[in-house]
């Protein structure tokens, strides 16, 4: 089931690379929690009670998404060839921080390349 849940987040973190390259995107700061946008999707899944699991799947390849105060979905994704987008969010995994970065939009679906992670007072 992950796998396919992997694919499917994969293959829409692929199609916003037109968009990478067309646009600048708008810089925006963020608190939010990193966490499994799998489990947070198809479980509700957040917050310390899931930090584990989160860090799991993210060891075995699942990308982050950053849950937003607000309930804003954004997913991580790669500002440069052969970065991760999940370094900077990793170490906060369950917790709240405030997340600096470009936002990108396409057909509903939000996503950041993550440039600045700050724990929260």
């Amino acid at each position: 089931m992950y796998k396919v849940i992997t694919l499917a987040i994969t293959t829409f973190i692929i199609s916003f690379s037109p968009v990478l390259g067309d646009q600048k995107g708008e810089t925006i700061t963020i608190i939010g929690e990193p966490l499994d946008p799998a489990c947070y999707i198809t479980m509700g899944s957040k917050g310390i009670d899931h930090k584990a699991c989160a860090e799991a799947c993210n060891k075995a390849g699942q990308s982050l998404a950053i849950l937003a105060n607000d309930g804003s979905l954004f997913f991580a994704i790669v500002g440069a060839p052969g970065t991760s987008p999940d370094s900077m969010l990793a170490p906060f995994i369950g917790t709240k921080v405030k997340v600096t970065g470009r936002v990108f939009e396409s057909g509903g679906s939000k996503a950041m390349i993550v440039e600045k992670v700050e724990p929260t007072k």
